[in-house]
């Protein structure tokens, strides 16, 4: 028996092969994958402008399917089970294993980046690393749950509280998804910014309590009016624009909190320290998801909490991937999600 894999050779050389279909080793499970989304990390791998991608490859990292097979020593799933995929590949054994940091493993591998990923019509992969889904939820839309799930992540780490006035640079698929879950979380004030309108009439829907549609120092004066000239205590970037460092650390109170969720590769132009020491401000970082995060992110989206179903912009049989990754490609501010279909 066979199975069909996009395999990505070089940058933009992206083509379906054939290859046998996997087997299940001991702790093992062979998904037949449903859906994989497109992301703009996936556009990035595509085009060979991210670092670490051992070609060949098969791409693809937020995906759903259904357990086709077991291998020995496997309880936690059956077959015929719908699952959500978590692509992060950690080891288990190394020293932030051990802290039950699995997000940070020194041995990890991201399917679609250093370990073949989900877009293959069957995917093996430790049984460890699928999660249930609930019957109801269309295996599409689940796959929008590795995302939330990242988000969710970040914000446990940077602590939203009731009081907080927290503002979201950039709202594409992950700004949307902080927009929502701040509010969610209880911040008293979500203020949703971007140069796209439609991008901004989203954040209206996901109950941002204001939207902002400027950049640079108009964008900053305006959370400062927003915010009462206090600042926010909380700003989010989700937009990996380098030249938006500035401003938000600007945008930000004293003693306030910064998250940088978005990756950049590029410097950070003209910048200094000393607002982070004059205003005692503090810099998270967040890498991906704990076990624990995609847990919760299936019971937000499988209750209705948080809506994802809108960012899914356009759909793509697995024999036209190659055909999504260029309209990708000519247009990616126009696009949330893409969506490739492969059962």
């Amino acid at each position: 028996m066979v199975t069909r894999a996009a395999v990505l050779e070089a940058p933009r050389r992206l083509g379906l092969r054939t290859r046998p279909r996997p087997v299940p080793g001991p702790g093992e499970v062979v998904v037949r994958v449903a859906a994989t989304a497109i992301c703009h990390t996936d556009l990035e791998i595509y085009t060979g402008r991210h670092p670490g991608v051992r070609y060949p490859v098969v791409m693809g990292h937020e995906a759903t399917g259904v357990v086709d097979a077991i291998g020995p020593d496997v309880a936690r799933v059956a077959v015929g089970q719908r699952v959500v995929i978590n692509p992060i590949i950690a080891c288990g054994a190394c020293d932030c294993c051990a802290r039950g940091q699995e997000n940070l493993c020194r041995r990890a591998g991201l399917m679609g980046r250093e370990l073949d990923g989900s877009l293959v019509e069957h995917a093996r992969l430790p049984a460890r690393f699928v999660h249930a889904l609930p019957a109801h939820l269309e295996l599409g839309v689940a796959t929008l749950i590795e995302t939330l799930a990242t988000v969710r992540h970040a914000q446990q780490r940077v602590g939203i509280g009731p009081d907080d006035a927290v503002v979201v640079l950039g709202q594409g698929t992950t700004g949307l998804l902080h927009t929502q879950l701040a509010k969610l979380t209880g911040a008293r004030l979500v203020i949703a910014l971007s140069r796209s309108p439609w991008k901004l009439d989203l954040a209206r829907r996901m109950k941002a309590d204001h939207t902002v549609g400027t950049a640079g120092p108009a964008a900053v004066a305006e959370v400062l009016r927003l915010t009462g000239g206090q600042g926010a205590d909380v700003v989010i970037d989700s937009a990996g624009d380098p030249d938006l460092l500035g401003p938000a650390l600007e945008m930000l109170r004293p003693g306030g909190r910064l998250l940088a969720y978005a990756i950049s590769h590029a410097p950070v132009p003209g910048f200094t320290t000393f607002p982070l020491y004059y205003k005692e401000l503090t810099l998270y970082g967040a890498r991906a998801l704990m076990p624990g995060d995609l847990d919760e992110a299936i019971g937000l989206v499988a209750s209705g909490t948080i809506e994802v179903a809108d960012f899914i912009t356009a759909s793509y049989p697995l024999d036209q991937v190659a055909v999504a990754f260029e309209d990708y490609a000519r247009d990616p501010g126009r696009i949330l999600r893409l969506l490739v279909v492969q059962a």
